[in-house]
């Protein structure tokens, strides 16, 4: 009988390992100062759910929405402590960690055609992030938030004069106050969750912002809604604490890795078709919308590309190494 157990007590073992309790499931923190019904906030349910579906749940992503955690700002400063894990923030709060992170926040810079194009997305992801590594960050990819508008409470947005003196909230760091200054407005930097209240007090006159942002956030508030074309493709980037990344097994990695390509694929489709939603609704219950006349548009494309120029003469290199993966992967036809 002895016999027996030595013979057997090796496969027991075995036997006891593969039955005993599962490795503990790895949190995924993320948080957001957007709503829940808000871009991007249901594609970050859907990242959620999928990535828990490919690691047979052995990555748990946990979402707090609309600041219940912390703002953007505050998340991305979290990224290494434990609480955060990533953050999903428009790209312009990544200025406070590496000023030529601002490159994508640029008046009139990027474009939808090339943030689709897998050849430029990669190489300028590739060349945030290098920014940001140092910091402990590392960005995944970008999602488009919209193409910015302004929203207005009482005055209707026709010409470049008509922003002078208002005060308007602004996405980003000192490159869009810059610009704002330069058609004499007064830009004011806050979270989406405070701009309903800003607007209703009289704190701010409008805001630049998404059509989501007008539906979810701002409501039958703000009357007038004005787009300039080309004005501000705003992005935002899937920002995560490398630390933690690097500490997941490479199949873990390489899920999470997967499944957000997929969904920035299809999102980039998608919100397109859905702003043009929002938007038709709240012309529906009486909001105004226009698109600002071509002329126009030139001379606020004018005003703000010099607003830029500091920016680009400080951080000449950066704007060369994005000169360089435009013309590799859009001039060459990759």
């Amino acid at each position: 009988m002895n016999a027996f157990w030595r013979k057997a007590a090796p496969w027991c073992a075995a036997l006891a390992i593969g039955w005993g309790a599962p490795a503990a499931a790895a949190d995924m923190i993320i948080t957001s100062e957007i709503p829940l019904a808000t871009n991007p906030s249901p594609y970050i349910e859907q990242f959620i759910a999928e990535v828990a579906k490919r690691t047979d749940g052995a990555v748990q992503g946990k979402y707090f929405p609309a600041s219940q955690l912390y703002n953007d700002r505050d998340g991305l400063a979290a990224l290494g402590t434990g609480a955060v894990h990533m953050v999903w923030p428009v790209t312009s709060r990544l200025e406070q960690f590496d000023a030529r992170a601002g490159l994508a926040s640029l008046p009139f810079a990027l474009t939808t055609e090339e943030m689709t194009n897998a050849c430029f997305a990669d190489a300028f992801t590739r060349m945030i992030s290098g920014y940001l590594e140092p910091r402990g960050m590392q960005v995944l990819g970008f999602l488009r938030t919209a193409d910015l508008i302004f929203l207005m409470k009482d005055r209707d947005i026709r010409t470049v004069a008509d922003l002078k003196g208002q005060k308007v909230r602004v996405i980003g760091g000192q490159i869009m106050l810059d610009a704002m200054r330069a058609v004499q407005a007064s830009p004011i930097s806050m979270s989406a969750s405070e701009m309903s209240a800003a607007l209703s007090q009289g704190a701010i006159d409008g805001a630049m912002t998404s059509p989501a942002g007008w539906v979810d956030v701002l409501g039958n508030t703000a009357r007038y809604a004005t787009l300039a074309p080309g004005m501000g493709l705003a992005t935002s980037a899937v920002t995560v604490d490398k630390q933690w990344l690097d500490g997941l097994p490479q199949a873990q990695r390489a899920a999470i890795r997967e499944v957000l390509q997929e969904i920035i694929a299809r999102q980039w489709q998608e919100t397109v078709a859905k702003d043009r939603e929002l938007i038709d609704r709240m012309v529906a219950q009486g909001g105004h919308y226009r698109v600002m006349a071509p002329a126009e548009v030139e001379q606020l494309k004018e005003r703000f590309v010099a607003a830029g120029a500091g920016f680009r003469g400080k951080h000449a290199d950066a704007v060369a190494q994005l000169e360089h993966i435009r013309k590799e992967c859009i001039h060459d036809g990759k």
